[in-house]
């Protein structure tokens, strides 16, 4: 009966606003919210028997009783300042709506950037949710309680991100061909990495918004074609997928199936979209690599009760492959050739004499590390994986043969964009196309948008050809940085002093790098009267967190940094190749590299050949429990 007495409350309400708005441009808006409470899954073969609940297993709903919800949006005063108006601040249950009116009349006549936030307890960080609401447009939101940690609260239906209707892009389709189980907790959104106006790289997303009755809408700004991305997710059927998507002002993209399967989706519209996207995901040799790999990975997770045997599962594999085109025995001989043809460049590249700095003849000879026994890795992807990486492929050359033969400009920045061109594989070919974007726009376009990006891609490849060239047997570059007391401390006159030292180049956010302190500490502390020292670089952001890093982690060896704040294009770190952390030398007093990239147990090794082993480095023996004594 209460339920009865609510659900005729809400209508009536509804129906007076509906009757409130009808034909009036300042109407009334609608926020609404509900809960929706994911049961775990119970196997399909469990037996019904009468067990025990155990703490472990029993998850507790999530108590909104104390649960805060805020709608608020920023605007400007009669003096031009910032200020925040509250909508609503108040009670959140299940059944949540909310009038957006004061005294009978709307609280806004114009669109606002609105921000729905809900704090669950005192304890937890509010969950936000940003929408643009236009007047007598109504807002739908969802509190998704799952069966773990990571609850969700997101729109529902749609999301709106439009302030400027001439920049307007949208994003829609009905996803119920997907056939996903639970679909009414499945959620899309629009991600983007660009070039903003002022040159710098920044990244947006549009969403989530929770799937309704199969279908949803995401709705945004853009200024200028982009590349983007949509994703689409379902925790509780663990179905993630994602499609690339180009959006531009007064776009209509529509999610459509793809193919004849139902994993990976296709994205359909006009524009740029058709012409950078569409030109290789409606090809009919692309549609059947996603055929295979889909067929093949639904074949492998879901396996056939009538399979005989692994011989006879393989051969109906073998079998589909040939039919589809992809022959695996084929695949098999072209990774072989590949791997002989690596194993040759790699003893080619062994044999090569190295011709070594003037002074670094004893660091060649020292630095070489044991010869292994090549070993051939036994792993092998799943087909699934490999008839993927084919139809990765074919999207990789089909946007290098628009980044390089389009007539389009703009076309072939987009496909720069999505990375067309690795600048870690494909460096030069993504410097050259860069650079003949440059004179395909105005300066101002080119200073924006293609200058950064230019840029971007010759830094990483002057590390990478930086770090190739730094070898056991060729001194690292000079410098000069500053320690944590602000003295300049010249790197050549500090090795120059001791016999060997670790250039170790870290960061107080890096993990990896702390990981390595423990045994580090053991090392420097064992060998520091044989004149070995350690020489941490920092490339903090700033001096606090550098010297809050050291403090933290009790580090006692020499501390220089090259800090981001400095704004000085890091040249240290550019000049060592560093393309990530931690990355070390091993050097002598000439600065002769004797070994790269090492790691504490290599390094533990080195100076024990080298000056001998340490007590301090030898493990105690555990001693043998005293046998009890029998009494006779």
């Amino acid at each position: 009966m209460k339920n009865l007495i609510r659900t005729l409350s809400l209508f009536c309400v509804f129906a007076f606003v509906a009757l409130a708005n009808a034909g009036d441009p300042d109407a009334f808006s609608i926020i609404s919210g509900e809960l929706i409470s994911v049961e775990p899954e119970v196997p399909a073969d469990t037996e019904e028997t009468a067990t025990e609940p155990t703490e472990e297993s029993t998850i507790e709903p999530t108590d909104l009783s104390s649960a805060t919800l805020t709608i608020s949006y920023e605007t400007s005063n009669a003096n031009g300042e910032a200020e925040t108006k509250t909508l609503y601040e108040g009670a959140y249950d299940k059944d949540f709506m909310h009038v957006l009116q004061t005294d009978g009349q709307p609280q806004f006549s114009e669109a606002i950037e609105a921000k729905i936030s809900l704090q669950v307890s005192e304890e937890s960080d509010p969950m936000t949710i940003s929408t643009v609401i236009n007047p007598g447009a109504d807002v739908h939101f969802a509190y998704i309680d799952h069966t773990g940690p990571r609850d969700e609260f997101l729109l529902v239906g749609s999301s709106n991100g439009v302030m400027n209707p001439e920049n307007k892009f949208s994003v829609s389709g009905d996803l119920s061909f997907l056939e996903i189980d639970s679909m009414h907790t499945t959620s899309a959104f629009v991600w983007a990495t660009f070039v903003n106006a002022d040159g710098e790289r920044q990244s947006k997303q549009w969403g989530p918004v929770l799937v309704k009755e199969g279908s949803f809408t995401i709705e945004g700004d853009i200024h200028r074609p982009t590349a983007a991305s949509l994703y689409l997710g379902n925790r509780s059927s663990f179905y993630n997928g994602s499609a690339r998507i180009i959006i531009e002002p007064k776009s209509e993209l529509t999610v459509a199936k793809l193919g004849n399967q139902n994993r990976e989706i296709a994205v359909v519209g006009s524009g740029y979209h058709t012409q950078v996207i569409e030109s290789w995901q409606q090809n009919d040799e692309y549609i059947a690599m996603v055929e295979a790999w889909t067929s093949e990975y639904e074949r492998a997770m879901n396996p056939s009760s009538d399979t005989v045997d692994e011989d006879s599962d393989n051969a109906d594999a073998t079998a589909e492959s040939e039919e589809d085109g992809a022959d695996s025995t084929e695949d098999t001989e072209l990774a072989s050739e590949e791997t002989e043809e690596a194993e040759e460049m790699t003893e080619l590249t062994a044999s090569e004499s190295i011709t070594p700095a003037e002074g670094c003849e004893e660091a060649v000879a020292e630095g070489e590390e044991p010869a292994e026994t090549p070993q051939q890795s036994t792993y092998q992807p799943p087909y699934w994986r490999t008839l993927a990486m084919k139809a990765d492929g074919f999207q990789t050359d089909s946007l290098q043969a628009i980044a390089l033969n389009n007539k389009d400009p703009m076309s072939r920045l987009l496909a720069m964009q999505m990375n067309a061109f690795s600048p870690y594989e494909n460096a030069a070919d993504a410097i050259s196309v860069w650079q003949d974007l440059v004179e395909q726009f105005d300066e101002e376009f080119v200073a924006t948008y293609i200058s950064p990006e230019l840029e971007r891609v010759e830094l990483v490849h002057t590390r990478i050809v930086n770090d190739e060239a730094l070898v056991p047997g060729q001194k690292v570059p000079e410098f000069t940085l500053a320690s944590l007391d602000g003295e300049d401390v010249p790197i050549y006159d500090l090795v120059g002093g001791k016999d060997m030292v670790l250039i170790d180049f870290w960061a107080s956010w890096c993990g990896p790098c702390i990981a390595t302190f423990p045994e580090l500490k053991k090392l420097h502390a064992a060998y520091t009267d044989e004149n070995f020292e350690i020489v941490g670089i920092s490339l903090d952001d700033n001096i606090e967190d550098w010297s809050g890093g050291v403090e933290d982690h009790e580090l006692p060896w020499v501390q220089l940094g090259e800090l981001k704040d400095a704004d000085n294009g890091n040249p240290v770190s550019m000049s060592y190749g560093v393309n990530f952390i931690p990355k070390t030398f091993l050097v002598d007093s000439q600065g002769c590299i004797y070994r790269k990239n090492i790691h504490p147990a290599e390094l533990k090794t080195f100076l024990v050949d080298r000056y001998g082993l340490d007590e301090s480095l030898v493990e105690p023996e555990e001693e043998p429990e005293d046998t009890p004594e029998v009494s006779s």
